[in-house]
């Protein structure tokens, strides 16, 4: 009987250290700060920035951010948390969130699917990154704007 159990100790000593290693340095809870939307007035736009706690969780072989915004520039009421799907990349991490915009050109008012890409890495305990935008059907030529963060402890 002993040596049923030798076989069984190696794979779980070895199988530790391996699932140690494949764990994202990401996942955690993160205080943030980004831009989390424009406004523009006569083709002048102005930055609505936004602070909110991030928490990336691992799924599988994936990631799970849920990102709850706790202040927001505009003072506009605060959306409710939102789950982002994501992976881990050689670099860090990329969440991809698809939303709804609405918009109003000249007068008039639309709806159009917003992608935003959150690209981030974290180096210790800190975070950075940059989220992308796009608007489906609207060349809105926007460079992608920074991402900061710090890892919650306690």
């Amino acid at each position: 009987m002993p040596r049923m159990f030798a076989p069984l100790t190696a794979l779980l000593l070895v199988a530790a250290p391996l699932g140690a290693q494949s764990a994202s340095p990401i996942v955690g809870k993160w205080t943030v700060e980004w831009e989390i939307g424009r406004r523009v007035e006569n083709g002048v736009p102005s930055p609505i920035r936004a602070t909110g706690l991030m928490t990336v969780v691992a799924s599988g072989d994936s990631l799970l951010a849920t990102v709850e915004v706790t202040k927001r520039s505009d003072e506009q009421p605060l959306n409710k948390p939102v789950t982002i799907p994501g992976r881990t990349t050689a670099a860090g991490a990329s969440f991809v969130q698809r939303s709804e915009a609405r918009l109003n050109m000249n007068g008039e008012s639309m709806v159009r699917e917003a992608i935003q890409t959150w690209t981030v890495r974290a180096n210790g305990d800190q975070l950075e990154g940059s989220l992308a935008r796009e608007i489906v059907g609207l060349q809105i030529n926007a460079e992608p704007t920074p991402i900061t963060g710090k890892r919650v402890t306690g």
